[in-house]
């Protein structure tokens, strides 16, 4: 399976933050974790939260991988 590196300018900051991941969180993240993310390998588990209605949401942990689609 091939594997995409990203540059620090392709990490789609606006989506994570959709799941409560601040640019801060991964910045803060250890270095061989951020070398993994940029070379598209899976993320640390990390604590995700997501409002869905009325100030209702939900909690959860979870991984992410960037992946680049055939557009770019």
């Amino acid at each position: 399976m091939k594997r995409n590196s990203f540059e620090e300018s392709e990490v789609p900051y606006q989506t994570l933050a959709k799941f409560g991941l601040t640019h801060e969180m991964i910045e803060d993240l250890p270095i061989n974790a951020l070398d993994d993310i940029s070379n598209g390998r899976p993320s640390p588990v990390l604590p995700v939260s997501m409002e869905v209605n009325e100030g209702y949401s939900i909690k959860s942990r979870t991984r992410f991988a960037l992946v680049r689609m055939a557009d770019g």
